[in-house]
């Protein structure tokens, strides 16, 4: 079983034993929309007043977080200053940022909001979000998919690079490149999501088809677990190619054979062109004698 899904993930050939799972630990029931008041008692008051700026002022708000493996805090000052500067363009829009540091308290611009923890699935699943910022990592991609939220992604390392093509390969993102990150790149990209309608919309199409795949993930999961466990193994399954001897498996007669006849093909045109250039020099000797 596999953390993906054969609706967004790149087309390939696969084998029956392999089953695509991605999104179970993403459901949609686990998505709580937050409202403009009872938000759960671990926000802190100055969240909760915040978000209901939010909720009453401006056209949306976008959520930034770059994940837990590689912290907000540690990226390079200009970043932190490109980000702040190009948000502040956007005034009618809230950016809330998952930042664990405080150095930002005393510069951030009036719609810029930090916090050291953000309800990610929750924000992501309510009518006011209208972008999602973030690294890319497959969990942040799923929960986007899940929620039908555009995304502007700006990939780090590992499979975020995988992850952000698939996402701009749907119609869904756009990608900033670290080596093109400035304040006008992330301006850009910010107004693209916001403007084009496009993104949006192919977000939440794809999002209606996850939701309305035939066979969810968890129910895929129980069933198999079940019927492994009932049958143990599953030999049915298995390719013929895991029995292939060295030599077969990496055809290595084959690649023989085809070196020979390269090889053959070679010795050929060389006695080829020494009869000729023999035959050319014996006439050129002839003709002096003459």
């Amino acid at each position: 079983m596999v953390n993906s899904n054969e609706l967004y993930e790149y087309p390939r050939p696969t084998l029956a034993k392999i089953v695509n799972i991605g999104g179970l630990g993403v459901e949609f029931k686990d998505a709580k929309p937050l409202k403009d008041v009872g938000l759960p008692s671990i926000v802190e008051e100055h969240w909760i007043f915040c978000f209901k700026k939010i909720s009453e002022q401006g056209k949306g708000m976008v959520v930034m977080s770059f994940g837990s493996v590689a912290k907000s805090e540690w990226m390079p000052e200009e970043w932190k200053v490109w980000l702040l500067k190009a948000f502040a363009r956007f005034p009618d829009y809230h950016f809330l940022i998952r930042y664990e540091d405080s150095d930002l308290k005393d510069r951030l611009p009036p719609n810029v909001h930090t916090f050291r923890w953000l309800p990610q699935a929750d924000l992501l699943s309510h009518p006011k979000t209208k972008a999602f910022m973030s690294h890319g990592g497959q969990n942040s991609l799923q929960e986007a998919i899940n929620a039908g939220v555009p995304l502007i992604t700006v990939a780090l390392f590992a499979d975020q690079h995988k992850n952000s093509k698939i996402a701009a390969k749907h119609g869904f993102a756009v990608n900033l490149r670290k080596s093109e990150f400035s304040e006008e790149a992330i301006v850009a990209a910010v107004k693209e999501i916001l403007e084009n309608e496009k993104y949006s919309k192919n977000a939440k199409r794809l999002s209606l088809m996850v939701r309305k795949k035939p066979v969810s993930p968890a129910h895929l999961l129980v069933k198999w677990t079940e019927f492994l466990a009932e049958f143990q193994t599953l030999d049915n399954l298995v390719p013929a190619g895991t029995k292939l001897n060295v030599l077969q498996y990496y055809s290595i007669d084959v690649i023989a054979a085809l070196l020979s006849v390269l090889a053959l093909v070679i010795f050929v045109i060389y006695k080829t062109v020494k009869l000729v250039f023999l035959w050319c020099c014996c006439r050129s000797k002839k003709a002096k004698k003459d």
